[in-house]
Parts: structure tokens; C-alpha cells; sequence
């Protein structure tokens, strides 16, 4: 399962991995993998933050 935000021009990108009990949502911008994150609201808050930030 995959979600994108995008916001002018920058995006992040939330990714379920279903590993048992590390199980849990990554974020990425770009290629990049920004962080790990048990909660989808926890990611979906950073993925804000990062497409929010100014170049």
C-alpha cells in the first residue's frame, strides 16, 4: 500500500512493509528514505512536514 503527498512540486511517499512484527509505514522523499514509523498518522505528519518545507 502506497500513499503520495505532493505539494508544490515535492514528493513524499508512505509505504506499508508488512514484516511481521517491524511491520510499519516508511517515508521517503524521492528516493530517499527519511524515516520509520509504526502509525500511519505519525508518517502521513511527517510526510506533511517535509512536502510543507521550503526548498
Amino acid at each position: 500500500m502506497t500513499y503520495t503527498v505532493e505539494l508544490d512540486g515535492r514528493r513524499v511517499d508512505l509505504r506499508y512493509e508488512a514484516s511481521g512484527f517491524q511491520s510499519g509505514w516508511v517515508v521517503y522523499a524521492g528516493d530517499e528514505l527519511v524515516e520509520r514509523c509504526s502509525e500511519l498518522m505519525q508518517a502521513r505528519g511527517l510526510a506533511l512536514a517535509i512536502a510543507s518545507k521550503g526548498p
